[in-house]
């Protein structure tokens, strides 16, 4: 039985002491691991670049949809303005939950005929979407 295990276990201990060989070689040259960590490779772009669709937080699209709604929406007809423009289905409930958090930044105000967007919160960095969906 333990001439079969030390069989089984041969190649194994034999990739181990390549392994080992290999890592005693790499400290040798002066290789640790925090200068291979720290070298940029030159092959590598130094900067990621995005491309497709820009990715926006809910707070950002409710923020333009409130932009295009004129008097004031409900939090429904912004789901469903979501829902239309970015194929994006949130929850009423999360939606609520995101328009309180932008009430008490001073983004928007919420009166009689539903949520607003306030004129200073108005944001220069998202151009005017004029194709969102009008919610009748």
């Amino acid at each position: 039985m333990a001439e079969a295990q030390k069989r089984a276990l041969a190649p194994f201990e034999a990739e181990l002491r390549a392994i080992n060989l290999a890592l005693g070689a790499i400290e040798r040259a002066g290789l640790s691991e925090d200068r291979i960590v720290s070298e940029p490779s030159s092959f590598a772009s130094p900067v990621p670049s995005r491309r497709g669709r820009r990715s926006r937080s809910i707070g950002d699209m409710i923020l333009m949809a409130l932009q295009q709604g004129g008097a004031g929406l409900a939090a429904t007809d912004i789901a469903l303005q979501l829902e239309r423009r970015w194929n994006r289905s949130v929850p009423v409930t999360a939606i609520t939950l995101e328009l309180q958090q932008l009430e008490a930044d001073g983004a928007v105000t919420r009166g009689r005929a539903g949520w607003t967007r306030t004129a200073e919160a108005v944001d220069q960095d998202h151009p005017d979407d004029s194709d969102v969906a009008q919610v009748a």
